[in-house]
This record gives C-alpha cells, structure tokens and sequence, in this order.
C-alpha cells in the first residue's frame, strides 16, 4: 500500500440491524470483506456490482452478483474487490443468516468513502 493510501473501515450486522450495506468512493477504491456468521444454519454475503466490463453471454441483468459462503458459526476473510470511483457496491445478506461484516476500504488520499446501512 502507498504512503498516500486513504483507509476506511466499517461494521455491520446484515440480516439483523441492516439489510443492505452501500459502499462508494469518490475515487478507485478496492473493498475487502470479512464476515462472520451468527446463525447456526449456512449463508453468507450476496454482493451486487455494476455490470462488468467483460461478461459471458448468460450475464443479462443491470447488475452483477455474487454469493460468497460463510459456513454457520464461523468467520472467514471474503477476499476483495475493485470499483471504480464512483460506482457503488452492494452487500447483503445471503439466504437469509445474520451476518456480522467488517469492511475495509482502501482508495485515494482524499477521497471521499460512503458506507450506508439500511
């Protein structure tokens, strides 16, 4: 990470206290997800992007998703994904499991870093 990196972070209960978490940037920023699950039964966290910019021929909606498993009673780290400034992504929980996640930011120095609840 570069001298002038600018780090955010965030924590929310989705399933539980949120239902979805928005988390935009005013520059480049690269997101990296940590989750724990508090349920006794499977889930994890459903993540939706703008479209991709390479996109095979069953990809036909406004949005790219993605389903990442967190097994019952256990946290894991989710790995991490890029957006461009400006572009907002999504979380929320997956099949229906309280999910508690802590989300990092990294973005430029400068930029401005929104995470909403609701």
């Amino acid at each position: 990470m570069a001298g002038g990196d600018h780090v955010v972070r965030g924590y929310f209960g989705l399933g539980d206290e949120e239902h979805v978490v928005r988390v935009t940037s005013s520059a480049d920023f690269v997101l990296h997800i940590w989750a724990a699950n508090i349920d006794t039964f499977p889930g994890g966290v459903e993540v939706l992007t703008p479209p991709s910019q390479f996109r095979g021929h069953g990809a036909t909606g406004p949005q790219d998703g993605l389903t990442l498993d967190v097994p019952a009673q256990t946290s894991m780290h989710l790995g991490c994904l890029g957006a461009q400034g400006g572009e907002t992504l999504e979380l929320s929980s997956a099949f229906g499991a309280r999910v508690v996640v802590f989300l990092t930011v990294t973005t430029a120095e400068g930029a401005t870093v929104t995470m909403l609840g609701e």
